[in-house]
Order: C-alpha cells, then structure tokens, then sequence
C-alpha cells in the first residue's frame, strides 16, 4: 500500500470528507476510523467540512462513519447541521423508493422489462439502507425498442419530459438517439426527476445487449425488476464517474466499498474489461482507490498498469479536490472543464475509430432548438456547428446576463 501523500496535503476538513464518503465493511472499519480520527486531531475547520459535504453530496454517509467512531469531539452546531442534512437526505431517498415503486409497479403491468440504475437500490445493495446514497434523481435502463412504450407508460404515472427535451423531427430523433443515452423525465409535482437509459456512455449495441442478457432478475416491493450482474455493475459504476471527471466523492466512495467488500472477482472482471475495451476506465479507478482510500490494487495477472496514461488518474485527484462545484465555476472553468473531460473520454476509449470521435462532434441536440431546419437539410447542422456554439454558449449568455 503507497504512501498517499496527495490526501496529506490536503486540509483536514478535505481529509475528513474523504474518509467520511464511504462506510468502510468491517474489515476495513479501523482503517476507516483511523483516518477520521487523524482529520479531526488536525483541526477540522467544520465550516469548510459541511461545505464539501454537500459538494460531494455525501450527508447521510458521513454522518453514519463519523456516529459509529466512539469518543469523536464534534462541536454541536456541526453535529446538529450534518444530522440535520442527513435526516433530508433520507426523507428524500424515502421519497424517492415510493416513487420507484410506483414507476415499476407501471412497468409491470405495461410489461415492460426495467432494468435500475444507481439510486435507491443502488444504496440498499452496497449498505443495507435505502437511505445513506444521497440522490437528486431515478435512473432506469430499458431496450431501445420499448423506449416509446416506456414514454407513454411514464406520462400515464404523470412524469413529463424535462424542459431541456423538446420535439424532434425523424431524421433528429435518429440522431438523438444514436449519439445520446437516456432522456430526462420530471414528476408532475416537481419532486424528483427521472432519466431513462437506454444504453451506458460509450456502449455499443452489443455491449448493451450482453448486459440484457445477463442482468439477475429480483423483487422489490412487489415488483419485478432487473440488476446489472456485479462485473457489468463495476465497469458501469467505473465509466459513470469517469465520465464526470469524478468531481464527487460519493461516486468513488461507492466503488471503495465494493473493492473492500471483496465480494467481485476482479481478474475476470478485467478479461471482460480487455474483451470489450472497457480496461482504463476500471484500472483508473482501481488506482484511485488506492490513491483516496488506502485500498490495495487487486492483484491482476501482468502489469496492466504500466501503460494506464497519467492523466486519468491526476486530473481525477484534481478534479476531487476543487472546492466548488463545477456548475459554479464560471466560464473559464468551464472551457477547462470541458477540455479536461473530452481529453479524458479520448484516453479512456482508446479503441474508438476517428469516424465515431467526428461524428459524436457533429451532433449536438441544442442545435436543433436554435435553428428548426427541414430533415432535406439535415447534413446542414455540421457546417452550422461552430455558429450554433457560439450563439448558445457565447451570444446567449450575454444577453441572459445583462437581461
């Protein structure tokens, strides 16, 4: 195990946030302790500490590692605001599992086969507790070919398209859902938002179709439903953050507990990893645990480290320690931030021809909102792409600003 100088450097409510973003099995609950209480003894600006948990959107977590430590000094004002945000946290996943009972119970009844993505689940099937994953939406997977069914089935429990979807035209909804992977749902009541998959970032269309072929069928509150089987689940979990840059602790927190639980076998989940191309995204996140938590590599056959780009993994420990939320970083940060991941998702899919790198380019769905053309002029929107950019990122913003 390395010595993890990049988690040393930082402050000590950074520190804290990190060993507070997971909830350790039991054999590694020492471990876990000793980090939380070597944050505190630093000085702990507590402040700064419920700032970065909600950053990384782990109240409920950290709440449950820090009460299960014994004899941990915590001011009360800090005690009470992090019970106060973990209470919420699990009012809201409550909330949310009805709402999923609801939907699948829907799905049933349409017969439409569902597949359940992170969420609620997600959390009862790593901790036991519907309640500690901290959520904002449902994520669901269905075929390609039921998407239509599933709308329709949707719009019946009343969810509505989310405002950013809009109707499209034949020759756009082609597009649409060639180079996209899920569209956006919200509850009449604007409670909760749901997005329904049908496919992962990156996945083709038998990558997709193996997953549906050995995904485990379960029962929950009375309703049939599918989970992805535990190699799919890690290398889905593993693409997921990546995509994002990891700018959540919470994320890796989830995949530090399965590397702890030793429940997966990592050197067939690796061969699979290698068959389909799949291999950086989930040795990046190895490292990073190792990195983060202090969790040993698995021993894999080989070195395949060797030829793992630096990259995925510094801009990843970076991207973790920014203080602010990505959205609230202004537009200098945002063309960071975007050079970043699009730098990343190139390392990262290494076996991906020029011909799908040129043609997710051409494609954007907010160019259909600014200019309404015929599909005869379809081809159009690639010439028109730097114009529509600028106008929505550059033209637009200004006029929002001084409106």
């Amino acid at each position: 195990m390395r010595e993890n100088s990049w988690l040393q450097s930082a402050n000590p409510a950074f520190r804290l946030m990190i060993a507070t973003s997971w909830l350790a099995p039991e054999g590694w609950q020492e471990h876990q302790e000793k980090g939380i209480r070597e944050a505190i003894g630093a000085g702990v600006d507590w402040t700064e500490y419920l700032r970065l948990v909600d950053r990384h959107r782990t109240p409920a977590l950290s709440w449950a590692a820090l009460k299960r430590v014994p004899g941990l000094e915590i001011p009360e004002s800090a005690r009470r605001e992090l019970q106060k945000r973990s209470d919420a946290c699990r009012m809201q996943a409550v909330r949310h599992s009805l709402m999923l009972t609801e939907v699948l119970q829907g799905f049933n009844c349409a017969g439409i086969p569902v597949m359940t993505l992170k969420g609620p689940l997600l959390s009862l099937e790593l901790y036991g507790d519907v309640g500690l994953r901290q959520s904002k939406d449902l994520d669901l997977a269905c075929t390609l070919e039921d998407i239509s069914r599933a709308q329709t089935c949707l719009e019946a429990l009343g969810w509505r398209l989310d405002p950013d979807y809009f109707p499209l035209t034949p020759r756009q909804l082609e597009g649409f859902l060639r180079h996209e992977f899920h569209i956006g749902f919200v509850q009449s009541s604007g409670d909760c938002c749901l997005e329904l998959h049908w496919r992962n970032h990156g996945d083709t269309p038998a990558q997709t179709a193996a997953q549906w072929a050995r995904c485990v069928p379960f029962v929950w509150q009375g309703s049939s439903c599918l989970a992805m089987n535990s190699i799919d689940l890690v290398l889905y979990l593993c693409s997921h953050g990546g995509r994002h840059g990891w700018m959540r602790a919470k994320w890796l927190g989830d995949m530090a507990r399965i590397r702890a639980q030793e429940n997966v076998d990592w050197q067939a989940t690796m061969d699979y990893a290698l068959r389909t191309g799949q291999e950086r995204p989930l040795l990046a996140t190895l490292r990073l645990l190792e990195y983060v938590y202090g969790l040993p590599v698995p021993d894999l056959k080989g070195d395949p480290w060797k030829n793992l780009p630096r990259f995925l993994i510094d801009s990843s420990l970076r991207t973790l320690k920014v203080a602010e939320d990505p959205a609230a970083r202004g537009i200098l940060a945002w063309f960071e931030d975007g050079f970043r991941l699009n730098r990343y998702d190139w390392l990262v899919m290494p076996h991906r021809t020029l011909r799908d790198i040129l043609a997710d380019f051409a494609y954007r769905r907010a160019d259909f909102r600014v200019v309404r053309l015929p599909d005869s002029l379809y081809w159009a929107y690639v010439p028109l792409r730097p114009i529509l950019w600028f106008w929505r990122r550059v033209l637009s913003g200004c006029r929002s600003a001084n409106g």
